[in-house]
């Protein structure tokens, strides 16, 4: 199973997500894989350091992404996509069938998770830390979609 995490530029949370996701994925020995996509035309820009340094704490390191669009193939090779807000979610819901869409506020009692682009490092640990325990909810979710015990 392949999920696709899409934000507004690919440099902050979805790679955050993606690199969260593969980690936790690989712990539980699931088949499963991430990848992240930009709302926005963005081609080849690195992960921000703060993220790194947010995935770091985390324990999470060496994962290295460069920022792309999302593209019909992405959404295609996907069996599921999970976008940060839910206005990105509706904006992608003319493109990419609804039953395997998902906000991320769908997987987090925290909501929307807001922007950290910008910000202090600590706005960039909190997102990484709502995304952490969104993807718990997240996995468990598609393994029971999956049928996966």
């Amino acid at each position: 199973m392949k999920v696709l995490f899409v934000c507004t530029g690919n440099t902050c949370r979805s790679p955050m997500a993606q690199a969260i996701f593969t980690h936790k994925v690989k712990e539980q020995k699931l088949d499963m894989s991430a990848d992240s996509a930009a709302m926005s035309l963005t081609y080849g820009e690195r992960v921000n350091p703060k993220a790194a340094e947010a995935l770091k704490k985390l324990g999470i390191t060496g994962f290295s992404h460069l920022s792309q669009p999302v593209t019909p193939q992405l959404l295609d090779e996907s069996d599921f996509v999970v976008t940060m807000t839910w206005q990105q979610r509706a904006a992608l819901a003319s493109v990419t069938d609804d039953d395997k869409l998902a906000a991320f506020c769908e997987f987090s009692p925290a909501g929307d998770i807001t922007d950290p682009y910008g910000q202090d490092q600590d706005a960039y640990d909190k997102c990484a830390r709502m995304l952490s325990d969104g993807i718990d909810m997240l996995i468990a979710y598609l393994k029971g979609r999956a049928g996966i015990k």
